[in-house]
């Protein structure tokens, strides 16, 4: 019930341009908007927010910034998922994200099922790839969405830094 940046491999570092991105099969996304997310998504979506910025804090790492770039990105993967119920989890094109938004790095983490906001971060937690993400030094700033859609939450966490 969770996807992250490369199954199997906590990193994969490939210069493009001179920049290093986590590089991801996925599906072509652009930054258009989403429609907007109801309360209960909101809510959601800033419990994500706060949970794991207190996990970062509790490794003595920055605490990461909301970018509105990032967050067109995980609104529109999140309501993809909601509305596709695609339980693979496919992933955002990360190095359309890495151009459009800026980054020099980007990575996602996907989530979905009945479970409460801390235990959505507890699985990630838990899984290697998803860890990475959230305790990645370099990363700065992210975007984080959840829908409701098919009795699930999905949530969409992207994360970046500029340059």
């Amino acid at each position: 019930m969770i996807g992250y940046t490369v199954p199997g491999m906590s990193w994969r570092r490939i210069p493009v341009r001179g920049l290093a991105i986590v590089v991801v099969a996925g599906m072509a996304l652009t930054a258009t908007p989403a429609p907007a997310a109801t309360p209960s998504e909101v809510k959601r979506s800033n419990q994500v927010f706060t949970i794991v910025n207190n996990v970062r804090a509790n490794h003595d790492l920055v605490k990461l910034k909301k970018n509105p770039c990032l967050q067109r990105f995980a609104n529109k993967r999140a309501e993809y998922l909601a509305n596709t119920q695609n339980t693979s989890l496919p992933h955002s094109n990360l190095p359309t994200i890495q151009q459009k938004c800026g980054v020099g790095w980007v990575g996602e983490n996907l989530v979905y099922g009945p479970f409460g906001s801390k235990q959505m971060v507890n699985k990630w937690m838990n899984s290697p790839g998803h860890r990475a993400n959230i305790l990645h030094r370099p990363f700065r700033i992210t975007g984080v969405a959840a829908r409701r859609g098919g009795g699930y939450w999905w949530v969409a966490q992207v994360f970046g830094r500029k340059g």
